[in-house]
């Protein structure tokens, strides 16, 4: 019995172990520079928010800080309903700078909600030939357009960057290591040509790849819509090429979860979406459910030794996947939290599956989706 309780997870290690080392051979070839480009179209950015008077003014003073020409820049600023200082702050900076945009979302448009409605409704008024999307707390990288730009070429559809939570504190140390952890699942996909994921805090499109597959409006529903969008323009459109570079110049810096609730509807609502359609992305996902079982239960079944060896080697081979990633931003204090990280991320991912099956409805601002 001992030899088979054993036995089993190291099988299960082994496919970990093999499925990482492919994507981390992805990540690799992503870490490779592109020359700079002469490629400076007119872009709109567009960012959502709803009740952000807390982040939305350093986002928009970012934004003002962008190093690209402002004659071919739009910002559109799109308050979806706020009920707080929001509006106000959006209109100070709108009425000041040319390169501003606002709009309010009133109405929903079909059946959409939340977020993708007010995306969809923005769209409808963007000019750019390439699309920018980012969050309301987000401060982004003053070369993020003009750097993601250099990773476009003829068949380029989606460009998309990392975004990362500055390691400060114990809770804010292992969002870290997590976020860098998925997205570089994320670029490593689309380093060996099978698109993941994306975040749209961090997220780019040509506009008339959207336009090619009908908009939101005509790809299923989603409360992970960059997601959607990214896979709908990778298989039905003329613009199937992606790019998921680790640059340093496309990271923005996003701001973490603030406790436990935020934190497991977030997750929550990432799942749900990501179940949305089959990719490697679930396979990922079951493996880490899988390997995240044997991590918080294998010590009561296996042996001691071979428990320590499959907590051990895991924790290794994670940290070596995460260093493309980590030298490419200079985040390596994330290593010094890698065991905790193993049993964070064990918890969670177990704990996220429950929440799911018994209620497949998720909350985002407040909003049950």
């Amino acid at each position: 019995m001992t030899v088979l309780s054993d036995y089993i997870p190291n099988i299960l290690l082994a496919v970990y172990l093999l499925l990482h080392f492919l994507l981390l051979i992805g990540l690799l070839i992503n870490t490779r520079k592109v020359k700079r480009s002469a490629y400076e179209p007119a872009v709109s950015v567009v960012i959502c928010a709803k009740d952000e008077e807390a982040s939305i003014e350093s986002c928009i003073i970012s934004l003002l800080e962008l190093n690209y020409p402002k004659e071919k820049l739009e910002v559109i600023l799109v308050n979806d309903r706020s009920a707080d200082r929001t509006k106000e702050i959006m209109l100070k900076y709108v009425n000041a700078n040319k390169c501003l945009k606002y709009l309010e979302i009133t109405s929903q448009l079909g059946e959409m909600k939340g977020k993708t409605n007010a995306l969809a409704q923005a769209l409808k008024h963007a000019t750019g030939e390439v699309i920018f999307t980012t969050d309301a707390d987000i401060e982004v990288n003053k070369n993020w357009i003009s750097r993601m730009l250099d990773y476009y070429d003829a068949k380029t559809g989606v460009a998309a960057g990392y975004s990362v939570i500055v390691p400060e504190g114990f809770f804010y140390n292992l969002q870290s290591a997590d976020w860098l952890y998925l997205l570089s699942v994320a670029s490593g996909g689309d380093g060996i040509g099978i698109p993941i994921s994306c975040v749209g805090n961090n997220m780019s499109y040509r506009k008339s790849a959207y336009d090619e597959t009908g908009g939101y409006e005509k790809i299923k529903f989603s409360i992970t819509e960059d997601f959607m969008l990214l896979q709908k323009i990778h298989k039905d459109s003329s613009f199937k090429k992606t790019a998921f570079p680790v640059d340093d110049e496309t990271k923005n810096i996003t701001l973490p979860c603030l406790n436990l609730t935020q934190l497991f509807r977030q997750k929550k609502r990432w799942a749900l979406g990501g179940m949305g359609e089959f990719n490697m992305g679930i396979v990922v996902g079951i493996l880490s459910w899988l390997t995240g079982a044997v991590i918080l239960s294998g010590w009561a079944f296996m042996s001691f030794q071979s428990y320590l060896f499959f907590f051990i080697v895991k924790m290794i081979f994670d940290s070596v996947f995460l260093f493309p990633a980590v030298k490419e931003f200079k985040m390596y204090k994330v290593y010094l939290f890698m065991p905790l990280f193993e049993i964070y991320f064990a918890v969670y991912v177990l704990i996220t599956s429950v929440l799911l099956a018994l209620d497949r409805k998720v909350i985002w601002k407040d909003q049950k989706i």
